[in-house]
């Protein structure tokens, strides 16, 4: 009867513990080798938009003509100081370039940003305007202006 209590109290600790482990994800450092002043010299972004930097998790592609999306075809969206981005998928690099605040309208307080593709780049991404909301300080939404376009959706790892 000890032997049992003992083996029901050992797999409930063991339970406990391997439930409070959380997965480690690696994180792709494939922009590492992609200089910080490649594009801008200084920073272009204002201070309230600085948390777009990090490393971003997809995990919802919503909206297009059908308003179903799709599944994602990329791991990470990394967006690396000064205005670099790059699209990972299997830790390998499908496309990078510079991400730069779209023209600006007074009467819209939202970021609106531009994807340029390097021209060294291989070409991924093809929806390259979107509005940037986030969901308190680690989901990140990449919006489409306009109809029947994709909206990214990521959660920060980094």
């Amino acid at each position: 009867m000890k032997t049992s209590r003992y083996f029901f109290t050992l797999l409930i600790l063991a339970g406990l513990f391997t439930a409070c482990n959380e997965e480690t994800i690696e994180i792709p450092k494939v922009l590492d080798e992609v200089e910080s002043t490649r594009y801008f010299n200084a920073e272009i972004f204002s201070e309230q938009d600085l948390k777009i930097y990090g490393t971003w998790k997809i995990f919802d592609i919503s909206g297009g003509f059908h308003g179903l999306g799709y599944d994602p075809d990329f791991d990470y969206l990394v967006i690396k100081k000064v205005e670099i981005y790059g699209f990972v998928k299997d830790n390998s690099l499908l496309e990078y370039g510079k991400i730069v605040p779209a023209l600006w309208n007074p009467n819209d307080l939202r970021l609106k940003v531009d994807f340029e593709k390097d021209e060294q780049s291989g070409s991924f991404f093809s929806d390259r305007v979107k509005y940037v909301h986030y969901t308190g300080n680690d989901t990140l939404h990449l919006s489409s202006p306009c109809c029947d376009r994709f909206n990214y959706h990521f959660e920060r790892v980094e």
